[in-house]
């Protein structure tokens, strides 16, 4: 009895104290900790994005909009409709009560064109129609909106390329690295003077230009090693001519290795950032929308074997576990990769190394920092960051209202909360009801950077490397980046903007 009765008076404690912290959670309240000029601004942005992607989903519809539509045929697209799904969104936007969203909007001229209304009487023609409005019709407009333009060469007639027919089905990685090599020539000529001051008593057989050249036409062709890499070195002789080796007499795998770490780290974050740039500059890469995750990176490092001269008894003395399994049943050893990426072109533009435990939370602030400060023109251009709950932080938050002034938007994370649907502390900071169906079609673009990730894992080898060490396959991370905009550029070139993302099935060997 004394033993039930301590039981009892402990899960009575324990109601209490969650109780408590229930109460201490429900007093920070919704999109208090942000300015309402700031407030105002960031959505009119997002019901203006709304608005366009109604537009286009009626004139000109993506092909998941034709697929969604096609499942759902009584769903009503008119433009009577779009106006009264544009209301909708404004009002569960700002999640005001009635009488105050219309004195709101009657007062502000901005909002009575972005509504096309000029009365109260309209307002309540549409307020009694509200029940008619379709979430998944908002959830595809927002879609449309973002990824307008994706796969599409935007620029004038007389800047595009003439389209090369040779390459609609295929085009050789030769071709591929003798457009790259136009446009990383500065950096290319860098090496070359490199070269030349290293020089002693003789010069070098091969230019580090080479091997760099030769690393990335591995990471294109999805290549798992150095040895296949010289495999196909030795049996196409065009691909020893397009990365400036002579036919029969390619270096060994000894050389690759040697030479390929005295390539400065530096030199290949400048080929990504002058890489990105083109990229923006051919409007491929837009920033309007940027989507932030972490991935792991195994390394080629034995799980069960140990070696007790290393710090972590492995083969890979910087490698940490990752906390996930791999096929093996075995706790997967390796890294961590944080990609920035632009979300109508599935691009990389900025990534962040760490090791294989870090957490994702304190690396978005370093990660967007450094996206800031190496393309200001897409921060400029930035209105939404989107990652999931991991980033539910004061800190990611802060930073994407105040020096982006973009809509963040993070599923809510409740840690363990003692009523999950309490409000949290970032809800402060939040600009759109979480959970909700407008930030519900925010979040669904998260989806992009799963599939990044799955090409620089699959597509571009990024999960099957044979190499260990920080700077190995901090290497490869980077490689695997420059290959994916390379693939991006070659399409764009050769006028096939549709290839933007098909690396897989359309570069070839020849």
């Amino acid at each position: 009895m004394a033993r039930s009765s301590g039981k009892r008076s402990r899960e009575k404690a324990k109601r209490k104290q969650n109780k408590k912290r229930s109460k201490q959670k429900s007093s920070a309240r919704f999109r208090t900790g942000v300015a309402a000029e700031l407030v105002d601004h960031l959505l009119k942005v997002f019901v203006q994005t709304v608005r366009t992607g109604l537009d286009l989903v009626v004139s000109q519809p993506s092909q998941r909009a034709r697929e969604v539509l096609k499942k759902h045929p009584l769903w009503v697209l008119s433009s009577e409709m779009n106006s009264l799904s544009v209301t909708w969104a404004a009002f569960m936007a700002w999640d005001k009560p009635w009488e105050e969203f219309c004195r709101m909007v009657l007062a502000d001229a901005e909002w009575q064109g972005l509504l096309s209304v000029s009365d109260r009487a309209t307002l309540e023609e549409r307020r009694a129609r509200l029940d008619e409005v379709i979430p998944g019709v908002i959830a595809l407009a927002v879609h449309d909106a973002l990824k307008a333009g994706d796969k599409q060469d935007s620029r004038p007639e007389a800047d595009k390329k003439p389209v090369r027919a040779e390459f609609d089905r295929s085009i050789g990685v030769a071709q591929v690295i003798k457009l790259l090599k136009k446009r990383i020539r500065a950096i290319l000529k860098r090496l070359d003077q490199a070269d030349r001051q290293r020089q002693t008593h003789r010069p070098r057989a091969y230019l580090s230009r080479s091997f760099l050249l030769a690393d990335l036409m591995r990471w294109l062709l999805h290549l798992p090693s150095t040895g296949a890499l010289i495999r196909h070195l030795e049996e196409w002789g065009h691909l020893a001519g397009a990365v400036n080796f002579t036919s029969g007499e390619i270096p060994d795998k000894s050389t690759f290795s040697r030479r390929r770490r005295l390539l400065p780290i530096d030199d290949l974050m400048a080929i990504l950032h002058t890489l990105v740039q083109v990229l923006v500059k051919l409007g491929v890469i837009d920033g309007r929308a940027w989507v932030i995750d972490l991935t792991r990176i195994p390394t080629y490092s034995s799980i069960k074997k140990g070696y007790p001269d290393r710090p972590n008894h492995k083969s890979d003395p910087h490698a940490e576990f990752c906390g996930y399994r791999d096929n093996d049943d075995a706790l997967q050893l390796g890294y961590s990769l944080v990609f920035l990426i632009d979300f109508r072109s599935e691009l990389p533009f900025a990534c962040l190394f760490a090791n294989g435990s870090a957490h994702d939370a304190p690396l978005a602030k370093p990660l967007l920092r450094q996206g800031c400060d190496e393309h200001p023109d897409l921060a400029r251009r930035c209105l939404y960051a989107i990652a999931d709950g991991n980033y539910d932080t004061i800190d990611f938050f802060t930073f994407v209202l105040h020096q982006l002034q973009a809509i963040p938007v993070a599923t809510k994370n409740t840690r363990n909360a003692a009523d999950p649907d309490a409000d949290l502390a970032t809800d402060t900071l939040a600009l759109l009801r979480r959970p909700g169906p407008l930030h519900r079609a925010l979040f669904n673009c998260h989806s992009a950077i799963e599939r990044t990730n799955s090409r620089s894992k699959l597509t571009f080898n990024l999960k099957y490397h044979k190499h260990r060490g920080w700077e190995a396959v901090l290497r490869c991370c980077l490689l695997s980046s420059i290959a994916m905009l390379a693939a991006a550029l070659a399409a764009i070139e050769t006028g096939h903007p549709d290839k933007v993302r098909k690396a897989w099935t359309w570069i070839r060997v020849r």
